[in-house]
């Protein structure tokens, strides 16, 4: 009876079982060589081996095959080196260094021997691509073109075709610099599943293993499918403090031809609950900041691996540190420490000047000093701390000082941020501001005070969710009213006064709170508008969301992302011109003014917006040249008021550029395609952000 292991590749093999009596190898570090920052970093998203857990075998084979499939790696190799703390295992890598580039062209791409899907359907899983006027070269590179077979095979195997194999030949036209890419496919049997059965689980009945798979008999078997179940198990059980737990799968042919027999076998090892938490590396950041990272207390809490790994990503989003690695340490029976080891950032604090350019805003001035590390307790001995920014500084809060004057929008804001209150998981934050802007039809300004209490939830119904309440009073002043304009805005000339209590609700699961490229992200908030006094009384109601996913990843491990977005809002009463809800402009419907749709009313048909808006688009953006280039293509559509929906379409380019610093630049061309008469439209955008 022949066998067959999963890890993202089935390969026949004998099963070898390692002797249950022998002491468990801990990893203690997991290193790359050989590779540059980014490989080494795309490398360690795709192995998924920390440190702390136990050596497994078929873990690092399987974690070899993945580097080898991703195309991104034309060599690998790993061993393992012993240290004092446990082992060490070192992948060793050798990068592409860039496909070698053929003068032919591609003019035709087919395939043979494909039974099970069309043409056009394995198009969509490879990357060479044939010769389309000058938007695409179409050059033939022999690496591109091998792992198009990698992908081809993968594709297969994802659809139960375990066996299938793919060759390519080239055919060169008659003066031979011009040639067709054939692939031939010999697809062979797809396997369906008979029957899965799991061994060793004590923790868990089968009944509860089969609620954590995916997998099930009688459906068409798929490897990466049953590579999430054994990840799901292993979590399930790392969060029940089994450092060391081993997960594997494997695949045996039945009898019966076209089917298999999938065992999950779990070695569970020992329980581990918390002993002490132990903060290193930090020279001048207090221990606090560090440790209440972690959501684990001693010694009740068992060692739960997922708060782990959330800890370290909320240590590197804090961006006060260069690295963060938390581990396990011990070896005393059902208990391990916690080691904690940071390293802070070359820099305390920013100073910066800089300015951008957009289509919505005009021409804007930026002064900004910004302390991520702040601490209002570290008070300067000199004046020489003072000016270098090394006071005030470890207590990980953060300050922010911006004034922003430009040609249609000045701004001025200061911020402070405490993220554990009084020593408990509750954000508070305190700003000021000021802000001018010319309106259609008046000038806005306003200058007001907030303060906010916000609270992420660790556990129960909203585990995963922050809250925030915030309390709020500033003054409006509507200014310069044109002689025509509408009554909406007369009524409310002068000086407003208006306090509101907001509360909101935000659940983000994307990747990357800068850049994300998967995930999603779901915001609810309510604001009563005169719940202290003030001239007006109403309410506004917000909801938006937005879901990001990675449609691919090239040999570059640049991403093609697809993101869907919704923004609605409704307000609950009588609100003035200047709360209402407008559309158009970069991050609204482009193809329209900033503020171009709305309501209109007014001898001079002046925009007073509405009391209901509903937004929705989607957005595929891509990579063009390099990483600092991508191209966007894009719909954005929406309802304000009682008016029509309204709708454009366009493409686009984002670039960041190094000048003396990162450098965002966004251009947009759009074309309504569904409009008000009344409406002001815009067929250019831009945005320029640039740091001196």
């Amino acid at each position: 009876m022949a066998v067959m292991c999963t890890g993202g590749v089935w390969l026949a093999a004998a099963l070898t079982l390692s002797a249950q009596d022998d002491p468990p190898r801990i990893i203690a570090a997991v290193e790359f060589r050989g590779a540059s920052a980014e490989g080494e970093q795309i490398a360690r998203d795709l192995v998924g081996i920390r440190a702390g857990t136990r050596v497994d075998p078929a873990a690092l084979n399987t974690a070899k095959i993945r580097l080898l499939r991703s195309g991104r790696f034309v060599e690998v190799d790993y061993h393992i080196e012993d240290t004092e703390d446990g082992v060490r295992v070192v992948f060793e890598l050798r990068e592409r260094t860039g496909a070698t580039t053929i003068t032919h062209r591609i003019r035709r791409i087919a395939f043979e021997g494909n039974e099970s899907f069309d043409d056009r359907e394995l198009l969509g899983h490879i990357e060479s691509k044939k010769k389309f006027w000058f938007i695409r070269s179409g050059v033939f590179e022999e690496e591109r073109v091998n792992g198009d077979l990698m992908r081809l095979r993968m594709f297969y195997g994802d659809q139960g075709f375990l066996d299938a194999r793919a060759r390519y030949r080239v055919e060169p036209n008659v003066e031979g610099k011009d040639q067709a890419l054939v692939f031939t496919i010999d697809e062979g049997t797809r396997y369906s599943i008979e029957a899965i059965e799991f061994r060793g689980n004590r923790e868990f009945t089968h009944e509860e293993l089969e609620i954590m798979t995916s997998s099930r008999a009688g459906e068409t078997i798929n490897p990466r499918r049953v590579d999430a179940d054994v990840s799901a198990i292993r979590t399930r059980y790392g969060e029940l403090g089994y450092l060391y737990v081993a997960v594997r799968a494997i695949q045996v042919f039945s009898n019966t031809p076209g089917l298999v027999i999938i065992t999950i076998e779990i070695d569970e090892g020992e329980q581990f609950r918390v002993g002490r938490v132990v903060v290193r590396g930090n020279t001048r950041t207090r221990d606090k900041v560090v440790r209440r990272a972690l959501n684990l207390y001693p010694p009740d809490d068992l060692f739960d691996l997922t708060e782990v790994t959330e800890a370290r990503r909320k240590l590197m989003n804090m961006q006060i540190f260069s690295s963060a690695r938390i581990f396990p340490v011990g070896d005393a029976a059902g208990v391990r420490d916690v080691i904690i080891d940071v390293v802070e950032a070359e820099k305390s604090g920013d100073f910066i000047f800089g300015a951008g350019v957009t289509s919505n805003s005009g021409l804007v001035g930026n002064i900004v000093l910004d302390m991520k590390n702040f601490d209002l307790s570290d008070k300067p001995r000199t004046w020489s701390e003072l000016l270098k920014l090394q006071a005030f500084f470890g207590g990980g809060q953060h300050f922010r000082l911006e004034l922003q004057p430009g040609t249609v929008v000045s701004r001025f804001r200061l911020d402070f941020t405490e993220p554990y209150w009084y020593d408990k998981p509750i954000r508070l934050d305190v700003s000021a501001y000021l802000f001018s802007r010319g309106r259609d039809g008046y000038d806005e300004r306003r200058g007001g005070a907030a303060v906010s209490f916000g609270k992420r939830f660790e556990r129960g119904l909203l585990r995963g969710w922050s809250g925030e309440l915030a309390f709020r009073v500033e003054s409006v002043s509507v200014r310069n009213v044109d002689l025509f304009t509408a009554k909406e805005i007369r009524v409310n000339e002068g000086s407003n006064l208006e306090t509101s209590i907001k509360g909101s609700l935000v659940l983000d699961r994307t990747d990357n709170r800068l850049v994300p490229t998967r995930g999603d992200r779901l915001r609810l908030s309510y604001e009563q508008f005169g719940a202290f006094g003030g001239d007006e009384f109403y309410g506004r109601l917000r909801a938006s969301y937005v879901r990001l996913k990675t449609l691919s990843t090239d040999l570059r491990g640049r991403k093609h992302v697809l993101q869907l977005r919704a923004d609605g809002g409704v307000i609950l009463g009588d609100s003035p011109v200047y709360n209402r809800f407008f559309a158009g402009g970069t991050g609204s419907i482009r193809g329209f003014e900033f503020r171009g749709v709305g309501e209109r009313n007014g001898l001079d048909e002046t925009n007073i917006g509405a009391d209901f808006m509903l937004l929705a688009g989607a957005e595929y953006s891509f990579p063009l040249i390099g990483n600092r280039v991508r191209g966007l293509v894009f719909l954005d559509s929406g309802v304000v008021g009682s008016g029509p929906v309204r709708a454009a379409i366009g493409v686009g380019a984002r670039l960041t550029l190094e000048l003396l610093g990162p450098v965002p630049l966004e251009f947009t061309i759009s074309v309504p395609i569904s409009s008000d008469e009344e409406d002001e439209t815009r067929a250019f955008s831009f945005q320029i952000g640039k740091i001196f």
